[in-house]
């Protein structure tokens, strides 16, 4: 069982009286209703600003524009990334957990103040990731179009050597979610990696790993973190997936660093 917290930003028509039906699926398919009505709490509307500097996943400060109206502790969307700061130096947030996301988040880009949130407790995960939608009707009946908020929770990998790469062929393909969907992933001759039973990337064991997309279009490779290599050529040989691979027009990425992570997006680490 697993117990999940979502966290969201309450719109700009966001008001007393707004309310939020909040709706989880396990499956792609059924949704199950949390919260018809959830009511709005204030300050309702959430605050935002913007970066004033880069921000890089992991680091304990984020600086913002102006930070004025953030509490001394919370949350905040940052792009796909929520982080959770325990205080605040003017505009800058210190004590800064990163919760999601990977990568650098650029200057300028919108933070927003997540301070809505519902508990979902004793879930049964049996497609490795739990798709939550927020719908924000405000005080004058009017709905909104749904927010949605994944939840991932791959396999653990099998080594500390190995992270896993998780395809999301709607957000990486930019088509409908589909299931059966072919992803393979090559590794260039790394010929000091031996092939320990089939889920990690080994050219010399075999041209390519094919993975197909559950019912949330997803698909997941067990691939070498970059901490774990020492390749003969003198450099880390490239990743290359391929999505839709059986289809009429794949989609070709290729990933130059896998980082030290359990798991990561491909949509976070693709180079190219």
């Amino acid at each position: 069982m697993t117990d999940i917290t979502i966290r969201w930003a309450g719109p700009s028509d966001a008001v007393s009286g707004s309310t939020y039906k909040i709706e989880r699926t396990l499956d792609n398919s059924a949704w199950t209703t949390l919260a018809a009505s959830q009511a709005a709490t204030a300050p309702y509307a959430s605050d935002s600003t913007t970066l004033a500097s880069n921000a890089v996943y992991g680091a304990s400060s984020v600086v913002l524009t102006d930070g004025s109206a953030f509490a001394t502790s919370g949350y905040a969307w940052l792009d796909d990334a929520l982080v959770q700061w325990t205080g605040k130096s003017t505009n800058t947030l210190t004590g800064v957990t990163w919760h999601s996301g990977y990568g650098t988040y650029a200057s300028g880009t919108t933070v927003y103040e997540a301070h809505e949130s519902l508990a979902d407790t004793g879930i049964t995960i049996t497609n490795n990731a739990v798709l939550y939608r927020i719908s924000h009707t405000n005080a004058a009946g009017a709905v909104s179009a749904p927010v949605y908020i994944w939840y991932y929770s791959p396999a653990v990998p099998a080594s500390s050597a190995h992270c896993v790469v998780i395809s999301n062929i709607a957000t990486d393909l930019g088509m409908e979610s589909r299931n059966g969907i072919g992803v393979q992933a090559y590794l260039a001759a790394d010929t000091e990696f031996s092939d320990a039973g089939g889920q990690h990337l080994d050219a010399a064991a075999s041209a390519a790993k094919t993975s197909t997309t559950n019912a949330f279009g997803l698909a997941f490779h067990h691939c070498w973190k970059n901490s774990a290599r020492s390749p003969l050529s003198g450099s880390d040989a490239v990743y290359t997936f391929v999505l839709d691979s059986a289809g009429s027009a794949p989609l070709t990425v290729t990933v130059a660093t896998i980082p030290d992570r359990d798991w990561v997006l491909l949509s976070q680490i693709a180079s190219s």
